[in-house]
């Protein structure tokens, strides 16, 4: 099977209901995009359409009036062809699922470093899923049940449809193939007010349970005493280890994706999340620099309380 194959089946070893998910997550069947409801005590709460529709979920009665600007978040897989062997299954090459992100305006809601990760995070971090493994909760599921507390202001999904082709990408056809191979990217909009962060975490493969996302504080969207940041913020970047699975040598482990038969294969490590850096397993792996760049281009502000 070429490699192309490979990417394009890669989730569906995450079982039927995943791959319907992450369909919903699309919004290709036009179901996707949010609805504004304002509560009796006069609260603005937008929340998405459909529960799986992958559109952002995100409650708004403590910034109602002040300015926002929207922020499109870029998240490019920048690494060489050439990390691994050409043998192994991605063909040497860095792949980055599918993922999720958080807005919020206190610590990451993702996950907190030096404690086990969450099942929903577990299950992005082993097989690639935003929506879990079937029959779980997934991370996209467990940010959206957080929104409105923990400082999360809004929760959402980066899905194939989300995929952005690049002039130069060395493997071609990267929209529609989940995940997205060197050259291709995905990109999303959030809503960026005065002391908003963002969060946000794709898995690495190939690997057992290596994902790449910012650490504790998150990416500041808009600094409550400057301006909406603008550019390059990949230096907040960090490859993670969720701690949920022994590592093996990188495209070599038959417990890895896209190797692996199931997604829950592998032994479990009862560990907690930890940076790559910080995890002494004698594998080499690449800087998350080398593997993903993540820009944000904020649009035209507006002044909510106009």
């Amino acid at each position: 099977m070429s490699n192309h194959a490979s990417r394009r089946r890669f989730l569906a070893v995450a079982g039927s209901t995943t791959i319907a998910a992450l369909a919903g997550c699309s919004g290709g069947d036009g179901g996707g995009g949010s609805t504004e409801t304002e509560s009796m005590d006069g609260e603005t709460t937008e929340s998405a359409s459909d529960p799986m529709d992958g559109g952002t979920t995100e409650t708004d009665s403590m910034d109602e009036g002040m300015e926002s600007v929207t922020v499109t978040v870029r998240v490019a897989n920048v690494a060489p062809t050439d990390v691994y062997g050409a043998e192994t299954p991605t063909g040497g090459a860095v792949w980055l699922t599918p993922g999720v992100f958080a807005v919020h305006t206190g610590e990451n809601p993702v996950f907190t470093p030096g404690e086990p990760a969450s099942v929903g995070l577990e299950a992005l971090a082993e097989a690639g899923p935003p929506t879990g493994f079937e029959g779980e909760t997934g991370l996209l599921g467990e940010l959206r049940e957080r929104t409105g507390s923990m400082g999360a202001v809004a929760a959402g999904a980066y899905t194939p449809d989300d995929t952005v082709a690049d002039p130069n990408d060395p493997t071609g056809e990267v929209p529609g193939a989940p995940p997205v191979a060197p050259g291709g990217a995905f990109e999303f909009d959030v809503e960026a007010r005065p002391g908003r962060r963002l969060s946000l975490a794709s898995m690495f493969v190939p690997s057992n349970d290596v994902f790449v996302a910012p650490g504790a504080s998150g990416i500041a969207l808009w600094p409550a005493d400057g301006t909406p940041v603008e550019g390059d913020v990949t230096a907040a970047i960090d490859l993670w280890d969720a701690g949920t699975e022994p590592n093996g040598p990188p495209g070599e482990g038959p417990d890895q994706a896209p190797a692996q038969e199931r997604p829950t294969q592998g032994a479990d490590e009862d560990g907690v999340v930890r940076r790559l850096s910080d995890v002494d397993d004698g594998h080499e792996y690449p800087a998350a620099s080398e593997v993903v760049r993540v820009t944000l281009t904020p649009h035209g502000a507006m002044d909510d309380g106009a």
